[in-house]
Formats: structure tokens, C-alpha cells, sequence
């Protein structure tokens, strides 16, 4: 990686805990700047992961030199910041707050907190009279762009919150439901981390058994207890599901970009 992205992250960092220091009041009372603190925290610990399994990374459409974050969506993603992934498996982008239109039925689309995405996956823009009267667009990009989407969630564990990220799986990955039963997308030797919900917050015995019977049953990750500092997502003792991108056979890039031509499906 490039000095110049060394430089902007170690800047990043340097800001990042001078507003903690100089807001620290602030922060333990309202709930949207926590919120939006750890889904940047996430983001970058998932972009420390795709660094460490090979990838190389790039900074795309710094605003007046800075990195945006995009961490409501509200916000149209051409005015804010994002990271481009370069691997041996092809072209992706490190997206925030991108809402995705379900495979499921047109009618279906939300915004996961973080989403991996083909390189030049077209983001619509679509005025409708049910959203803000039509006097906004209302921004989507396909379910058949997404390789992965991640959720964060800044609290305690609970059975509900853990199911409920089933409910978003389902709905962003028109792959899992187009996949042969036979044929699992997970592989030990995959390098895109399965959707994966990042929890703050520790998780009991009985939640742990019932993280673990999740991932047995989809291809996804639960990881928990953020807040205790294990943001480590590249370590050999990190038994994480990853998703081997040959074995998604059913899955196809919408993108006008010529290079994602070069992704080996």
C-alpha cells in the first residue's frame, strides 16, 4: 500500500482521538454519534482484513483532500468517500450506507451498514412520489452487485438482534438463494469474509451456542464482543466463514466497468 494511504489513515487516526478527547461528554450521551462511531470502526477493521489477505486498496473521491463517511442513508454516495478493492479474484468497492434492492421482490430494499460490491456497480437514482414526495432520489443498487453486506450494532447480544440479521442476509444475497443446496459458498481458502453482523457487546454462554448454531446454518459471521478491543479480523485464530467467489456460479456483476470483465466466473 501506497505512502500516501499510510499517511491519510495515520491522519485519520490522529482526528479520530482528538474529537474523542476533546467530545468525550458528548459522546456518552447521544446514541447516532456512538452508533456512527463504531460502523466506522468496523468499517476500518474490515479493511485492515482485506489488506491483510492480499488486497491492495485505494482511496476513492476524497472530498477537499478528506475521507467522508457515509453513515446514513439519506446521503447520496457520489458525495461521499469509498474504498476500492483490488485482488486476485477481481474488483470490489467498501461501501457505507448503500441501500440494496432486494432480488426478492422490487418493492424490498434497505441499507446495511457496510457492503462490498463489484467495482462500477451502477447506483440508480430514482425519484418516487412515496419517498420524500419525489423530491429526492431515492439511491439502490442492485442485489446482484453485492458480494457481501455487514451490519453493526454497538450493544448487547440478544436472540432477537441474532436472527434479525438472518432476515437481512436473505434479502441482500440473491446468490445463497440461487445456489445449489449441494454446493456451499463457504470455503477455507476464500478471501471475501461472509456477511458478517459486528455486535459491541459480549454475548452469554447460551447466546455464544446460539451464535455458533447460526453459522452452521447460513454462511454468515456473528462476531462479538467489539467493544472488549478484538477488532483483529485477519488472525489465524479468527475462525471466521469466508466465501469462495468460483463456487458462486449463479452470482453475476451488474457494473458498466470494463475490468470487472477480468473477475474469473
Amino acid at each position: 500500500m501506497s505512502n500516501k494511504h499510510d499517511e491519510w489513515v495515520e491522519g485519520v487516526e490522529k482526528k479520530a482521538k482528538e474529537f474523542a478527547k476533546k467530545h468525550f461528554a458528548i459522546y456518552n450521551k447521544k446514541k447516532r454519534e456512538l452508533s456512527a462511531s463504531f460502523e466506522i470502526g468496523c468499517f476500518h477493521a474490515l479493511l485492515n482484513y482485506y489488506q491483510g489477505v492480499g488486497y491492495d486498496v485505494s482511496v476513492e473521491n476524497l472530498v477537499n483532500g478528506e475521507y467522508r463517511y457515509l453513515t446514513t442513508p439519506n446521503g447520496n454516495p457520489s458525495n461521499f468517500s469509498y474504498i476500492s478493492l483490488c485482488g486476485e479474484d477481481g474488483y470490489f468497492e467498501l461501501r457505507q450506507q448503500v441501500r440494496v434492492h432486494s432480488h426478492l421482490d422490487g418493492d424490498i430494499a434497505f441499507a446495511p451498514d457496510i457492503a462490498v460490491l463489484f467495482k462500477g456497480s451502477e447506483i440508480s437514482a430514482i425519484k418516487d412520489d412515496d419517498y420524500a414526495s419525489g423530491k429526492r432520489p431515492f439511491y439502490t443498487v442492485s442485489s446482484k452487485s453485492v458480494v457481501a453486506v455487514h451490519e453493526c450494532k454497538s450493544m448487547v447480544p440478544f436472540p432477537e438482534l441474532l436472527v434479525s440479521f438472518i432476515g437481512m442476509f436473505v434479502t441482500a444475497h440473491g446468490w445463497y438463494r440461487d445456489t445449489d443446496d449441494n454446493e456451499s459458498p463457504l470455503s477455507k481458502s476464500g478471501l471475501h469474509l461472509a456477511p458478517t453482523m459486528f455486535v459491541g457487546g459480549t454475548a452469554s454462554a447460551m447466546h455464544l451456542r446460539m451464535i455458533r448454531a447460526i453459522e452452521r446454518s447460513y454462511p454468515v459471521n456473528i462476531v462479538v464482543g467489539l467493544h472488549q478491543g478484538t477488532w483483529n479480523l485477519y488472525s489465524n485464530n479468527r475462525k471466521l466463514n469466508k466465501l469462495n467467489m468460483e463456487s458462486l456460479s449463479s452470482l453475476k456483476p451488474d457494473t458498466n466497468v470494463g475490468e470487472v470483465d477480468d473477475i474469473p466466473f
